[in-house]
């Protein structure tokens, strides 16, 4: 359990490191070291979550969606479905994602608005535009593979007993920069 509490803190420090795109970075390897057990450690085959997202206005006004996702593995490849539950103007609203593990294949993504009653397939060009009037974009949906960035560490500390890491990530390439809708 301290190994999953550290892992969790590293992935949660890693995700937080700033995101910019510089041509002169080189990959340290220390820090892509960090991320591949990341990225290798055993999360389980099946994933059931419930989840609150809060959305805030320039003028602070709140709205609150509730979704329940579920992932599966399938080799190294990903499936997520979301499915908003809350509130009424949003209900039934599905979203399904196939992340490829390879990093030059792009991710399969659809969304199912039910008033419409239509699946809408989102295209590689759109996906850096909002999530369902989010701050995320429907990149942001899917899992990134590490081979489409750099790593370098900033930092090493304790947290509550447990080592942890603060690594820095930049796209490697403008396709990367475009898709996930980096400025």
């Amino acid at each position: 359990m301290k190994c999953l509490a550290c892992l969790f803190g590293l992935a949660t420090l890693a995700l937080m490191a700033t995101l910019t795109l510089s041509s002169a970075w080189a990959d340290d390897p220390k820090a892509r070291q960090i991320m591949e057990k990341v990225d290798a450690r055993d999360d389980g085959d099946n994933m059931t979550s419930d989840m609150e997202m809060v959305l805030i206005d320039k003028n602070k006004n709140e709205r609150i969606r509730l979704l329940r996702t579920f992932g599966k593995d399938k080799g190294r490849d990903q499936w997520k479905l979301m499915f908003f539950l809350e509130p009424a103007n949003v209900k039934d609203t599905a979203f399904l994602s196939y992340d490829y593990y390879d990093a030059d294949k792009d991710d399969d993504q659809w969304l199912y608005l039910p008033a419409l009653r239509k699946t809408k397939r989102i295209a590689s060009s759109d996906k850096s535009s909002a999530f369902m009037g989010s701050d995320f974009s429907y990149a942001d949906m899917t899992t990134e593979a590490l081979d489409n960035y750099d790593y370098k560490l900033l930092k090493e500390m304790d947290v509550r007993g447990h080592k942890v890491w603060l690594i820095e990530r930049v796209p490697r390439s403008e396709r990367v920069v475009d898709q996930y809708g980096y400025t």
